[in-house]
């Protein structure tokens, strides 16, 4: 569990975090097409399954709550 918490895997999380909300301020269909681009990328590009499911919870999290706040707006 340590090793997912560096500050190399930290920076790339929020790569996804900043690639998310730059979406979300496109619109909410480019929100959607990078939400599922994200998540591909991690399903083809990790294979460490606690990494794979860290990156999954904060792309999703991330999608959550730019959609949430552009439904808002």
């Amino acid at each position: 569990m340590i090793a997912l918490l560096t500050l190399p895997v930290l920076l790339y999380q929020l790569l996804f975090v900043l690639i998310l909300y730059t979406a979300s301020r496109f619109g909410a269909r480019s929100l959607l097409i990078a939400f599922i681009a994200c998540l591909l990328w991690t399903a083809t590009h990790l294979f460490f399954p606690p990494l794979a499911v860290l990156q999954g919870a904060v792309i999703g999290v991330s999608y959550w709550w730019f959609s949430r706040k552009a439904a808002r707006s």
